[in-house]
């Protein structure tokens, strides 16, 4: 919450492009938001009476220089289905329009938590390649929150937490491929 700008920390320092977040207003956490991240949420949170398409414009229209909605639902796979509203969809459909929603903004950074959660094997294989591609172009990084252990070996780096406090950091020698993994 606190680099994502939702919350603001009591103490301590949170960079983000070398600008700290520790002290920023509403206002300027706000900006920060809108400008760099993008959110992907364990329950989706789609608007259920907004088109997929429509639910991507909503965000669009929020930022300066957004990625065109059909080209994200592309991305994802689901640009067929752009005129659907989510109870017409899959959950993993619905997971996908979710992480196209937040590639919509053209972020910085990407917070996902728990984005495979509620989703069946295959499904999360879907989605974690989704993640793969979207990671190939280098131009935004992936914050993933997962109790999965194996999903953990698709990261360049793992931290793991335990009572809030972070007790490890590990870098991953081989990354894992999303179709390499299973549990």
């Amino acid at each position: 919450n606190c680099i994502g700008g939702m919350l603001s920390a009591d103490s301590g320092s949170i960079k983000f492009l070398d600008k700290e977040l520790i002290g920023l207003n509403n206002k300027e956490l706000t900006q920060y938001r809108k400008d760099n991240i993008g959110f992907i949420f364990q329950s989706y949170n789609l608007m259920s009476n907004l088109t997929a398409k429509q639910n991507l414009d909503l965000i669009g229209e929020l930022v300066k220089n957004p990625m065109d909605s059909l080209e994200a639902l592309k991305l994802v796979g689901l640009d067929k289905k752009a005129n659907n509203y989510p109870t017409q969809l899959s959950g993993g459909q619905q997971q996908r329009i979710s992480i196209a929603r937040a590639l919509v903004k053209k972020p910085k950074l990407i917070l996902a938590d728990e984005p495979t959660a509620a989703l069946d094997y295959l499904t999360s294989i879907e989605v974690l390649s989704v993640f793969e591609n979207i990671l190939k172009e280098g131009n935004t990084t992936l914050v993933m929150v997962t109790h999965n252990e194996e999903i953990a070996k698709m990261a360049n780096r793992v931290i793991r937490f335990k009572n809030g406090y972070a007790y490890e950091t590990t870098i991953n020698s081989r990354v894992a491929k999303a179709k390499d993994l299973e549990w």
